[in-house]
């Protein structure tokens, strides 16, 4: 049988497969290491072949992992590429693509250039969003970059055969901006070293909140919410927000910087609950990271994570901008740990099927061979 080819087009991290490339200070999408993880059981029908761009390099590299080829290339100036309509990085994919010759196109998020560069791709293509720039620009201010990268959504999305999203709040954004394209939902799992964490609750009460320090995340009503006398006894520790950008913070919260995933595990571990008060989001991960554990949640109404809190059972859904309710949510939580405990096991099982592998894995072959028939 031959065997069809898969061009995966994403920010992969691929220091993680190929020590000649430096590992940056940065930030990377966990979900696409854990589909990098899971594609070798597809193997005996598919041929995969991804397609990225790294900085710290100055020529490309072909590397090969896990049966998996990498076409990695020179990382260039997002802001210069964004000006120029990515030229240079459209060239090096389009000339990727012509040598692979796939079946299919798998491109990743709309954030930089990987969807639009396959956007005049011929064949059958996917779309997997990340995030939807439209949406949160309509609910918070972003940078110009991000706004500019913005106007780009609807064409790029208009221009696939299928997009994905992880949830049905992400679902319901992309058909705003494409009602004609197919758009499906297809949750990406957790990290699997999450379902290995038993809770072990901290005897004072913790929450954590985890995330990037942009308006969009509104970190801002949860410092107002844990500033109030009413929750000084609660500690609020902040992953990822730099203390010296929040200063004279009380001393019940506490800016940790940025935390890698080995230490997200360890504070979810004995937390209380996840807060999480974005205006937008399409499902973050620590709101998977913390149901998969067992952890209550409180989460906004326009985050798409809210499908794994049933509201007042497993944690709460709360109106965006809402300290007050935030307050509320968490001195229920904290009233006691059989209370954590007891909301954290509400339907846990069930988030660990949806968020798990195994899942991810079937919708990823339920997606492809609907492509190829």
């Amino acid at each position: 049988m031959n065997k069809k080819k898969v061009a995966i087009l994403a920010s992969f991290p691929a220091w993680l497969i190929n020590s000649d490339i430096p590992a940056p200070n940065q930030h990377y999408a966990v979900w696409l290491v854990s589909l990098y993880q899971l594609l070798p059981s597809l193997c005996h029908e598919y041929e995969f072949h991804w397609i990225t761009f790294c900085k710290g390099i100055k020529k490309a590299i072909h590397s090969v992992a896990n049966n998996q080829t990498f076409h990695i290339f020179p990382a260039y100036s997002l802001r210069l590429g964004q000006m120029t309509h990515y030229i240079r990085e459209r060239f090096c994919i389009h000339k990727a693509l012509k040598k692979i010759n796939p079946d299919i196109v798998h491109a990743w998020g709309t954030e930089t250039f990987y969807a639009l560069a396959a956007k005049s791709f011929k064949g059958k293509k996917i779309l997997s969003m990340q995030g939807v720039l439209t949406a949160y620009a309509k609910r918070a201010s972003m940078a110009p970059f991000q706004i500019r990268q913005s106007k780009l959504e609807p064409a790029t999305l208009q221009a696939y055969t299928i997009v994905t999203a992880e949830s049905s709040w992400a679902v319901e954004r992309c058909k705003e901006l494409a009602p004609n394209t197919t758009v499906i939902q297809w949750e990406y799992s957790a990290n699997k070293d999450f379902f290995k964490i038993n809770r072990t609750i901290s005897d004072q009460p913790y929450c954590v909140l985890a995330g990037t320090d942009t308006p969009v995340k509104d970190v801002e009503s949860a410092i107002i919410a844990f500033s109030s006398p009413q929750l000084s006894h609660v500690r609020l520790l902040l992953a990822g927000i730099d203390a010296q950008k929040r200063p004279n913070l009380p001393p019940n919260i506490i800016a940790l910087g940025r935390v890698d995933r080995k230490r997200i595990a360890d504070l979810l571990q004995s937390a209380w609950c996840v807060v999480h008060p974005s205006l937008a989001d399409c499902c973050p991960n620590i709101i998977k990271e913390a149901r998969v554990i067992g952890l209550p949640c409180i989460v906004t109404e326009e985050c798409g994570a809210k499908q794994y809190v049933e509201n007042g059972l497993s944690g709460f859904v709360i109106p965006t901008k809402s300290p007050q309710k935030i307050i509320e949510a968490v001195l229920h939580i904290t009233q006691d740990k059989n209370t954590s405990l007891k909301m954290g096991k509400h339907n846990h099982e069930l988030c660990r099927t949806a968020l798990s592998e195994e899942t991810m894995l079937q919708g990823i072959q339920q997606l492809y061979a609907s492509l190829i028939k």
